[in-house]
């Protein structure tokens, strides 16, 4: 017996490969404006808005090429693309995975979540980086190995 594919299920399976096209084309910068003095760098949080982190799944950062963002929350890996120029940053496309852990983990992770997906601006110097939300919230990280 030989299957068929429907004409709805065609025209919406162009039309979702369109979506994910477009939303992947919104989130690439210009070369022009990357800060390649973050590319390839690792880095663990050590603190939240001046609150040290709990537990032991520290939140991590790694900026990768092709301005690919990841890491970890303390509890759900962390993904998504920046930009950053002139000590300035933007991170967007943030998403995390799903994965549910303790109630005070969940608390600081999404802490974690909320000062990046608002990032202004980062400091970086003597094997420190500190990223910084226009209201002052910030994250800081110390150098990690690769």
């Amino acid at each position: 017996m030989r299957e068929t594919i429907s004409r709805k299920t065609l025209v919406a399976a162009c039309c979702l490969s369109g979506l994910i096209a477009g939303a992947c084309a919104s989130y690439a910068p210009s070369p022009a404006a990357m800060a390649y003095e973050l590319v390839g760098t690792h880095w663990v949080a050590e603190s939240i808005n001046g609150r040290a982190i709990a537990g032991p799944n520290m939140p991590q950062l790694s900026f990768g090429a092709e301005y690919r963002l990841s890491g970890s929350g303390g509890c759900n890996r962390v993904f998504g693309v920046y930009e950053a120029a002139d000590k300035h940053i933007d991170l967007r496309g943030l998403g995390r995975t799903e994965r549910a852990c303790e109630a005070p983990i969940m608390a600081q992770e999404d802490a974690f979540l909320d000062v990046l997906k608002d990032a202004d601006r980062y400091d970086r110097g003597a094997g420190r980086l500190v990223i910084t939300a226009e209201d002052g919230r910030s994250v800081s990280f110390q150098s990690a190995a690769s």
